[in-house]
């Protein structure tokens, strides 16, 4: 009886230490060049799921907002 209690503890403390370090990797982020990178990542919506962009593009289309202009 103690070594499958073992065994599941163990078990659910590799888990729990696992997710721990998975959810921390973004913010481990140590050089310049992938801080940069995570930066513009939030700054333009890359890290939103996928009907959150869809609906900001909606409301930004809705607005006349259809991305960047160049003045020559």
């Amino acid at each position: 009886m103690r070594r499958p209690a073992a065994a599941l503890l163990a078990l659910a403390l590799t888990a729990a230490v696992g997710t721990a370090m998975l959810t921390a990797a973004p913010r481990l982020i140590s050089t310049p060049e992938e801080r940069a990178i995570r930066a513009l990542h939030q700054h333009y919506g890359l890290d939103d799921p996928a009907d959150v962009a869809f609906q900001q593009y909606l409301q930004n289309l809705l607005q006349g907002d259809v991305g960047w202009s160049f003045q020559p």
